[in-house]
């Protein structure tokens, strides 16, 4: 367990990139969490140790702070994407309710960013403080594969304005989108465009959710990427879909960061 307050942004960049190249070595997994930050004590990163530490008690934690800067930066040894995103939102908490956090928290895990490289750790810190006076969001790092990238989603939803944004924001990132009203129509552009991903509501007409992924996978012998975007928060819903062959499921209200996250995951599926 460390807790230190650095004065160099170099210096607060090796140091991150050692530790977190240390870890990764141990374990093969490490996660990082960098934020922007209105100001920082020592007493502070003890405390926001002890509260990830609540979460998680076995939790190996290094927490850091470049003055300059105004970044924090937290070190998780053996954690994967998956559960430094969850260690995020307790920290993002935390930060919120000390009216701390200025700006996003940018998330990071490896192996799924690729090998910890120092270039990488140097470009995420300035990335973080890049973010200030921006919208305290979480935003995911990951590498872009070379070969395996999700060029082309299929988006079904019956409400157009979800259906735009959701659409902007994944063009934005480079994918190709295909938009579908109701299942049926879903069905027939899945055929016709065979995409790579299917983002489905579960409350849909003509064929609802689940008779779209059913038919999904019987078009692609059980093979077809699907993840369920829904207002549906039941337990029951979430296994019927799993049931019929739903690789991911997200609930509404969501984040569009993480449900990118989710649609680049799937590549390492």
């Amino acid at each position: 367990m460390t807790v230190m307050v650095q004065d160099s942004v170099h210096q607060f960049s090796r140091q991150l990139y050692r530790l977190t190249r240390e870890g990764y070595a141990k374990s093969e997994a490490c996660g990082m969490m960098l934020a922007a930050c209105t100001n920082s004590n020592p007493r502070f990163l003890v405390q926001l140790q002890s509260y990830l530490a609540k979460h998680e008690p076995e939790l190996s934690t290094e927490c850091y702070y470049d003055e300059p800067s105004r970044v924090l930066g937290v070190v998780l040894e053996g954690r994967s994407l998956a559960s430094t995103h969850y260690l995020s939102l307790v920290c993002k908490e935390f930060l919120e309710h000390h009216r701390l956090l200025d700006g996003h928290l940018l998330v990071a895990a490896f192996p799924e960013a690729g090998e910890p490289a120092e270039s990488m750790v140097s470009q995420l810190v300035a990335a973080a403080t890049r973010t200030r006076g921006r919208s305290r969001e979480i935003r995911i790092f990951l590498e872009q594969p070379t070969n395996k990238s999700a060029s082309s989603i299929l988006l079904a939803d019956t409400e157009e304005t979800s259906r735009e944004f959701i659409k902007l924001r994944l063009e934005l990132k480079g994918y190709e989108v295909y938009e579908a009203r109701d299942g049926s129509e879903a069905l027939e552009k899945y055929s016709m465009f065979a995409p790579d991903v299917v983002i489905t509501e579960l409350n849909l007409p003509v064929l609802d959710g689940y008779q779209l992924i059913g038919r999904i996978q019987e078009e692609a012998d059980n093979d077809g990427k699907v993840i369920v975007l829904t207002e549906k928060q039941t337990t029951k819903d979430m296994n019927r879909a799993f049931e019929l062959g739903a690789s991911d499921y997200v609930t509404k209200p969501f984040s569009i960061s993480e449900l990118e996250w989710r649609i680049r995951k799937l590549q390492f599926s």
